[in-house]
């Protein structure tokens, strides 16, 4: 496969993944409340995704890096995914059980398209993350063009109609899959880094997946209640599906021009500063009030703590990591940072939410982010510590 169709397929596979999490994100808790679920079982709902990204990425990431079949297994569990979406109905009329199975089975078969993809991405990327931003923007669009369009859609026909969508997406999603072909096996690259378990050992790398963890922990109030939240304040889902756009357009912007950051401040600055933000931006909601322009700037800081995040946190780990481990240590990001970070939050929001108040949760997400920030820190005072260190070995 040549360089510019791999990519290409790369930036399919981004396209129709985040149009698919463009309709279930903003929407599914929507779609759960319409069905009767009560505020804490869609609490639980919610929180499932993060719980099974505990569970599936170590296991597709494992698998990936031994086999050169990676294009079968996105395809294998793209096709499941359709299969589930349209399941969804039944098991939402059959009670909180089966629909809690359902959600359980849906997203660990979605686990497997991240960690695989971002490996990939890193893999035609090659350090140059100006290429890679102009990759991952792909799934930004995707995002956008789902979310913004299915606000509308689902003013005009229901929210009950979303599984129908969700389902198509899901078809997408399995097309894509098959543009990445059989891509070869990642190729082992001499660095003399050691094995994965002792570089795991390094102060800098730990106190890194501490900060995202706790990056994650204080954004799932957005991802699980934010939509509720505008909801509640008297918004449309048109409205709702806008806001949502507008960070995401934000998100885009970034990627495109992200490269002159990294070249100028450096990944471990950029890393603590998009997480310095965070806490910013959940305040902001949090106090808003449902003032539209507090909400507004809220949504466009989504450019720092989404996509700057996860651009810095991409380079950490192509730095720290060959290419034979890519696939394993995405799928580790993905499982303590969103898997059990995105668990500890949703309890965590959720709890807020329901004892003390919806701004509340915000509120608290934002304390964490904090936390977070001065983990990253100390990642990057580690990190500086050990270049000194080998400066000083080397006589430099």
């Amino acid at each position: 496969m040549s360089e510019q169709a791999g990519s290409a397929g790369v930036k399919a596979l981004f396209f129709s993944y985040f149009a698919f999490v463009g309709v279930t994100a903003p929407y599914l808790s929507l779609y759960f409340a319409d069905r009767g679920f009560a505020v804490a079982q869609i609490g639980v709902l919610m929180t499932v995704p993060q719980v099974l990204r505990i569970i599936g990425p170590p296991f597709w990431g494992w698998l990936a890096d031994r086999s050169d079949r990676r294009g079968r297994l996105l395809r294998v569990s793209a096709g499941a995914v359709v299969l589930l979406a349209a399941l969804l109905p039944l098991a939402s009329a059959s009670g909180y059980a089966g629909a809690l199975a359902l959600i359980a089975l849906l997203y660990f078969m979605t686990s497997a398209q991240m960690p695989i993809g971002e490996a990939m991405a890193l893999e035609h990327a090659a350090g140059d993350f100006g290429r890679y931003g102009r990759m991952r923007l792909w799934g930004s669009i995707g995002f956008i063009v789902a979310v913004a369009a299915m606000g509308g859609v689902l003013d005009l026909t229901g929210v009950g109609t979303l599984p129908l969508w969700m389902t198509a997406l899901g078809v997408g999603l399995f097309a894509a899959t098959w543009r990445l072909g059989a891509a070869p096996a990642l190729r082992t690259r001499g660095t003399g880094v050691g094995t994965m378990r002792l570089r795991l050992r390094e102060a800098r790398i730990q106190w890194f997946f501490a900060a995202n963890f706790l990056m994650i922990v204080a954004h799932m109030g957005l991802y699980i209640f934010y939509s509720l939240y505008l909801a509640q304040l008297g918004y449309s889902k048109t409205a709702i599906g806008l806001l949502w756009a507008l960070g995401v357009l934000a998100e885009i912007a970034l990627f495109q021009t992200q490269r002159p950051l990294f070249e100028r401040f450096g990944t471990s600055a950029l890393l603590a500063a998009s997480i310095g933000v965070a806490a910013l931006r959940f305040a902001m909601i949090g106090f808003s009030a449902g003032w539209l322009p507090v909400l507004v700037l809220a949504q466009l800081l989504h450019a720092v703590t989404f996509g700057l995040h996860h651009s810095a946190a991409m380079s950490r780990l192509h730095e720290w990591f060959e290419p034979s481990r890519q696939a394993r240590v995405q799928a580790l990001y993905v499982t303590l940072s969103y898997g059990c970070g995105g668990t500890v939050g949703g309890v965590l929001a959720s709890a807020l939410w329901i004892r003390i108040s919806p701004a509340a949760a915000f509120i608290g997400c934002a304390l964490v982010a904090l936390l977070g920030w001065a983990a990253a820190l100390a990642s990057a005072q580690y990190d500086r510590d050990g270049a000194r260190d080998v400066r000083v070995e080397s006589g430099g």
